[in-house]
């Protein structure tokens, strides 16, 4: 079990607004006889974090019954200044995430105890009541499910019909926001093929990573807001998805690849 106090105080002085706020917050869990854990995972948890960095925290509930909202809200409010504060559903739990005046961020996901089985890989426990997150566990999301490849794929070319439909009709923002949508496919399918932790996230997720390698070229994905720069970016995001495709699983294919790339390739024209 980590020495939670000492691990934070070691933050150093980078992190001063992130170790205040994360004191802070232990304090007021170890008071709480309601909470039984509370995790830190992402940046500041793995040591890459900076003064930029927000904290990414879960925290364990004994019960079924989550503690109010107001009392959660309650609790983070006093940690410092608030510039605001979001209190939503999310993934069938609640998540809050605030700004505080200094800076700081804490993005907090409450969730009932019991349903961890352990802490996530490179999370840090800072709390542990039961000795819950004395093992690591591996999370839904950790790598990518059997048949997300393909729905990603296909997901990422129908992107790019759209993009081939708003070039006619000259809606050029739309096309924009579609080779938005593929290049998330691209980067989420290359996220595969390199290995890396978490894929669905794909370009954090291969930035998190040194060994990740971005897709080549992706800058030509990026477009200009014209209508050659539109389709410059969706004839670039057409080439990529089709590598990323193979680059997660060698035999990934769609027909819909020849008829998107053709109807593109037509506007060239």
């Amino acid at each position: 079990m980590t020495d939670a106090r000492q691990w934070i105080h070691g933050l150093g002085p980078e992190l001063a607004v992130q170790a205040r706020l994360l004191d802070r917050l232990l304090t007021a869990v170890e008071a709480d006889a309601r909470w039984e854990w509370l995790e830190l995972g992402c940046s500041v948890a793995e040591g890459r974090g900076d003064e930029l960095s927000d904290l990414d925290v879960g925290l364990g509930h004994i019960g079924d019954d989550s503690p109010p909202i107001d009392d959660v809200t309650n609790m983070l409010r006093g940690f410092g200044d608030v510039v605001d504060l979001s209190a939503q559903p999310w993934d069938g739990v609640h998540r809050w995430w605030v700004q505080y005046a200094d800076g700081g961020q804490i993005d907090l996901v409450v969730l009932p105890a019991a349903i961890r089985s352990g802490k996530a890989p490179r999370s840090v426990a800072l709390l542990d009541r039961r000795g819950r997150l004395a093992t690591t566990f591996t999370p839904r999301k950790w790598a990518a499910a059997p048949d997300d490849p393909h729905r990603w794929l296909l997901d990422g070319w129908e992107a790019l019909s759209n993009v081939a439909k708003y070039l006619r009709r000259a809606s050029l923002l739309e096309g924009i926001e579609q080779i938005h949508r593929g290049r998330t496919r691209v980067l989420q399918l290359w996220a595969v093929g390199e290995g890396v932790p978490y894929p669905e996230f794909g370009l954090t997720s291969l930035l998190d990573d040194a060994d990740a390698q971005l897709p080549p070229d992706i800058e030509a994905t990026y477009p200009s807001p014209d209508p050659a720069g539109v389709l410059s970016a969706a004839l670039a995001t057409a080439t990529l998805l089709y590598r990323a495709g193979h680059h997660a699983q060698p035999e990934l294919d769609t027909p819909l690849r020849h008829f998107v790339t053709t109807r593109l390739q037509t506007l060239n024209a």
